[in-house]
């Protein structure tokens, strides 16, 4: 009789083990797939270093679109100038960070420039980051003093290359964008100027105005104020269409050079090893963002054009922009020690 009782309570407690088992076994799987379920902005921060001084162009860019993002992650996203070395700082900051998308780099065509320029940039353009998302591309202008006789990109050639001719140009430093604008253009034309490299953009227009060098290539925002004050003329642009923000001047192609299209671009990129499924959702953010009109008309404003294009468009566009400047630099013998 005793041996009948604990084998019916053997029974019923291993019925009540067994019972358990479907709700520790579920249990169990949410438990393992709770971190992969979980929102890796949750509790933190985002943020966007823009490898320039803060006022700049490219600080607007990146707190333009710094605000709208922060309401679609539901994070504070900030911006954190990094300036200095030809952007070697920012940029060797993002893709030294931990691989979580908290830190992202507002990449320029500088950061693609920088490791063919110096040695000790401490990071690959390409195989250390992952782009997220293109937000514009940037066309420089060709501006000159308004002293000068020229009108046209042709003129302006054909005065620089007269026996004699003691022409300038300025540059916000030796490598920089505006610097190899001008070596591409001196390359084509078979001319040759004295390079006079400042420490930033404003004093080198500012300089091009006052009549003390001959031309610099610069953004359009950094040349219209000069423009309009009637000290200084733009010639042309780099891209290869006329520019939606100032259509009535011409291409340094339209102007004859077909082999002169250059087109900076910005973007924001994160560090390589970062999921592909969260650099997918951040796209799709950014893409949410750039389609608002007032995004958009303010880019314009900056002297950007807005570009909304895919992850892999973006990619692609590094690459390229990583070879085209490779050679453009070796081809030049420009180093920046």
């Amino acid at each position: 009789m005793e041996s009948d009782i604990l084998s019916v309570r053997a029974r019923r407690r291993a019925s009540r083990v067994l019972a358990c088992l479907p709700a520790l076994a579920c249990a169990a799987l949410f438990a393992g797939a709770a971190p992969a379920a979980a929102d890796p902005f949750d509790g933190g921060r985002v943020t966007i270093v823009v490898s320039g001084r803060a006022g700049s162009s490219f600080d607007n860019a990146a707190r333009l679109v710094a605000e709208p993002l922060s309401k679609e992650w539901g994070v504070p996203v900030v911006v954190d100038n990094r300036a200095g070395a030809s952007g070697v700082i920012g940029a060797a900051y993002v893709a030294k960070s931990p691989p979580d998308g908290r830190t992202m780099l507002l990449g320029t065509t500088p950061y693609v420039q920088a490791p063919h320029l110096l040695r000790s940039a401490g990071y690959d353009p390409v195989a250390s980051f992952v782009p997220v998302a293109q937000l514009f591309t940037a066309q420089l202008w060709l501006g000159v003093n308004a002293g000068l006789p020229v009108k046209t990109v042709k003129e302006f050639v054909a005065y620089a290359a007269r026996p004699g001719s003691q022409l300038s140009f300025s540059s916000p430093g030796q490598g920089s964008t505006p610097h190899l604008n001008t070596v591409i253009l001196m390359q084509q034309a078979g001319i040759d100027m004295l390079h006079v490299p400042y420490t930033g953009m404003p004093p080198a227009v500012m300089d091009v105005a006052a009549g003390r060098i001959s031309s610099v290539f610069a953004s359009y925002s950094d040349l219209l104020p000069h423009v309009q004050a009637g000290t200084l003329r733009i010639l042309a642009s780099t891209g290869s269409a006329r520019s939606p923000i100032s259509p009535d001047i011409p291409t340094m192609k339209e102007s004859g050079y077909g082999g002169f299209e250059v087109v900076g671009f910005g973007g924001l990129l994160v560090p390589a090893g970062t999921p592909a499924a969260l650099t997918a959702k951040m796209a799709a953010s950014v893409h949410k963002v750039l389609a608002r009109p007032e995004i958009r008309s303010r880019l314009l404003e900056l002297g950007f054009e807005p570009v909304d294009s895919s992850q892999q468009a973006f990619a692609a566009l590094v690459r390229e922009q990583n070879a085209f400047w490779a050679k453009v630099i070796q081809d030049a013998h420009v180093k920046v020690e």
